[in-house]
């Protein structure tokens, strides 16, 4: 049973009144688009922006309240935080700011902008200088709002330039004063908590260049529009003309971004290329580039892809038996998702489910499993029986193997066929399994199992520099532990070191399941890191790292002291002590794990370690 944390009656009202405002945040678009298009007014959509701004001012203080009462070691049992409710409920309500904002906007369009004869101090050359201006006297400048799509930002970044930032009669207070009134959506909640004062006017500002001023973001954002150029489906000058304009608009801007015609060539090769990367490489690649806005060449592409072929590869070695290495090592490791394909007819279905094979008598079947290396009590092809990790079993006997199985008239040779009732089921010390989004599944499978019939093994740790990829202001870097496990394609850090490093985080929901698809949780963020080998500050690897709270309970078996070792005795060791129980805070995936690799390795007696060269 899972404990129901106590919850004081303050607690309860609050969570309850919060639940209350997001509901009325969701509904509050429902309930707009409801009133039907015919119906808008513009001052209906007045009325329920400002309805929906005071339900979400109250929803933020009940938050804040929250906040306050319910301790930070204490969050995680609550689903309001553990789901991000909040978070949710503020997706929710922008969404429909922008979407009431838009109508607005066509029920109550802005005039035009003032021409050279309407400018302040235009009918009069003794008008009062910019100091003397005040909130009453304003000029009668209106600019369509921006509402932070970044299709916008160009065109409303030069019109305010031109008409309020260069214009010599407004004070700074007055420019403040446009600034805020010309914003609608994200953009408005971007500069809300900045004051409306004269000083503050410049902070405002560069906030909103710091946000939507990228130069990479805007860079693709026209290239797409060359790519998605209208077809021209007839001879017709019409359409002929609106394809030469949309592509000389796209062509301008791109020049107007210091562009140049290779440039734009280039940029194009890189969209092209990258629109056909899978979701999860694409979005690495994005994270790789992280908010630098310099534009990347392809030559850096290039280095990426070819990196992370070479990463996947080492996520497919060459097939070998299982069921013989399964026995052999205690530790393991496999990756890759196949489509499902039955054994018998190959078609695309369980093996528990074809027809063939219920039609089979459990003497059959059994043969059946046997010759498809099939786990005879869960009937997967990734393990043996010895290493079935499924809590069930017969349902007749009790003992392992699967019910389909179970044979009456012949108890004796069923009993010596499973072998594994008494066997200690082994201990996943970490399994991830990467979904984001509708991503195509990514299987990257750790699994350390203690049988007693197997010799102790160690697994492949070093101890590594960690820090940040940029130079950090307090250039905070720490020497931790490190697991190399070339199963996991992706690279994962503690929550404790990213606390340690002040490591910014960023969203990367990744779903994290066990070996067999057993859901373990969600991993939510991940952070920019930087890998180097102690005493070498030259030579560093990046990667984006998921955060997990806690990576493997990996411990060292019990074997001889590293002094008696003699074949790697004049060897540096990157771990000195691979036999010491200090705790892994990162697992360094394939991502990175081609990349630390040299050629050598060197190999001892039986049962002796062997040892990888490498740049650690």
């Amino acid at each position: 049973m899972t404990a129901v944390p106590e919850v004081s009656a303050t607690i309860n009202d609050l969570l309850a009144q919060q639940q209350v405002l997001m509901h009325s945040i969701t509904r509050a678009l429902d309930n707009f688009k409801k009133l039907g298009r015919n119906n808008y007014t513009a001052a209906k959509v007045r009325a329920r922006i400002a309805s929906s701004k005071e339900v979400w001012t109250q929803c933020v203080r009940v938050h804040s309240a929250l906040l306050q009462v319910i301790p930070e070691a204490k969050r995680s049992t609550f689903d309001y935080f553990q789901s991000e409710l909040f978070d949710q409920a503020e997706d929710i309500h922008l969404t429909t700011l922008d979407y009431m904002a838009e109508y607005l906007e066509a029920l109550a369009p802005t005039p035009p902008p003032l021409t050279a004869n309407q400018a302040p101090g235009a009918a009069c050359s003794h008008g009062p200088p910019a100091s003397s201006f005040s909130l009453a006297h304003l000029p009668p400048i209106n600019i369509p709002p921006f509402s932070g799509k970044y299709e916008d930002w160009e065109t409303f970044r030069d019109r305010f330039t031109s008409l309020i930032i260069k214009n010599p009669e407004l004070s700074a207070f007055a420019r403040m004063h446009f600034l805020s009134s010309s914003l609608a959506g994200r953009a408005l909640e971007s500069i809300r908590s900045i004051p409306v004062t004269a000083d503050n006017f410049e902070l405002a500002w560069k906030a909103l260049e710091s946000r939507y001023e990228n130069k990479r973001r805007l860079v693709e954002m026209h290239v797409s529009a060359l790519y998605n150029l209208p077809s021209v489906s007839r001879e017709s000058a019409s359409e002929l003309s609106e394809l030469r304009d949309k592509a000389n608009r796209a062509i301008t801007s791109l020049k107007n971004l210091d562009r140049s015609e290779s440039d734009i060539l280039s940029d194009m090769l890189m969209y092209s290329v990258t629109q056909r990367l899978d979701p999860v490489t694409r979005k690495a690649w994005k994270l790789k580039g992280g908010d630098d806005a310099r534009i990347p060449t392809f030559s850096e592409l290039d280095r990426f892809l070819d990196s992370r072929a070479r990463a996947l590869e080492e996520l497919h070695p060459a097939n070998v038996d299982k069921q013989a290495r399964a026995q052999k090592a205690t530790s393991a490791t496999a990756s890759g998702i196949s489509s499902i394909l039955c054994p018998l007819c190959k078609a695309s279905h369980f093996l528990h489910k074809c027809q063939v094979f219920l039609k089979k008598n459990p003497s059959q079947r059994l043969e059946a499993v046997k010759k498809a290396n099939r786990c005879v009590n869960c009937l997967s092809d990734k393990h043996a029986v010895q290493l079935c990790q499924s809590k069930y079993s017969c349902r007749t006997c009790r003992k392992r193997h699967h019910s389909m199985l179970h044979v009456d008239s012949d108890t004796s040779s069923t009993k010596d066929t499973f072998t594994a009732k008494d066997t200690p089921a082994a201990e996943t010390t970490s399994v991830a399994t990467a979904s984001i989004h509708d991503a195509a599944p990514i299987t990257t499978l750790f699994l350390s199992a203690k049988v007693s019939s197997m010799p102790p093994v160690l697994l492949a740790t070093a101890r590594v520099r960690v820090g940040f990829p940029a130079e950090s202001p307090n250039g905070r870097t720490r020497v931790v532990r490190a697991l190399l496990d070339q199963g996991s394609e992706m690279t994962f850090i503690t929550e404790r070191l990213r606390q340690g490093l002040r490591l910014r985080r960023v969203r990367m929901p990744v779903s994290i399941s066990a070996i067999g698809g057993v859901d373990a949780g969600t991993c939510r963020y991940a952070a920019e890191i930087q890998i180097s080998p102690i005493g070498q500050t030259s030579l560093a690897f990046k990667t984006t790292a998921s955060v997990m709270t806690s990576l493997t309970k990996y411990t060292p078996s019990p074997v001889t002291s590293p002094v008696q070792w003699s074949h790697v005795a004049d060897l540096a060791l990157a771990d000195p002590d691979p036999t010491n129980s200090d705790p892994i805070d990162i697992l360094i995936g394939a991502d990175l794990y081609g990349d630390l690799l040299l050629d050598g390795i060197r190999k001892g007696s039986r049962g002796q370690p062997l040892a990888q060269n490498t740049v650690l």
